[in-house]
């Protein structure tokens, strides 16, 4: 299994090209230059999409959605870290307890947006005040 892993992995790196990596590289720039603008904004954004998060889950597990297992693991996995007691920065330090949680978050939303868009627009929930538009 790690070697099927290693392969494909290894497989995935041959394909970036330099011009895939500046492209990244632009685009990173750009995000951390609007984070940086209103980085409580973005906070917000992402506790609120934390909540929307918490509510797919609930309705998957309900049976009263569907959605592809990578997002339902994905979701699963950041929820169980924001309540993992052994965090990489613990909860209780005060103004950066959470900051570890919220990228959990983050890298999780980041993998299924198109995902939590289409559940936030079914549920009739205004993309631009989760952030998602």
């Amino acid at each position: 299994m790690k070697k099927a892993v290693g392969d494909m992995l290894e497989k995935t790196i041959q394909t970036i090209k330099e011009a895939d990596i500046s492209g990244i590289l632009e685009d990173a720039k750009k995000k951390i230059e609007d984070i940086s603008k209103n980085p409580l904004k973005h906070a917000s954004d992402i506790i609120k999409q934390a909540g929307l998060a918490y509510d797919m889950i609930k309705c998957y597990l309900d049976k009263k959605c569907d959605f592809p297992w990578r997002t339902v693991a994905a979701l699963a996995a950041a929820l169980l870290y924001l309540i993992n007691p052994f965090d990489v920065v613990p909860d209780f330090i005060p103004g950066i307890g959470y900051v570890d949680d919220l990228a959990a978050f983050a890298v999780a939303f980041a993998l299924i947006k198109e995902d939590l868009k289409a559940y936030a627009a079914f549920h009739n929930i205004n993309l631009e005040e989760y952030g998602l538009d």
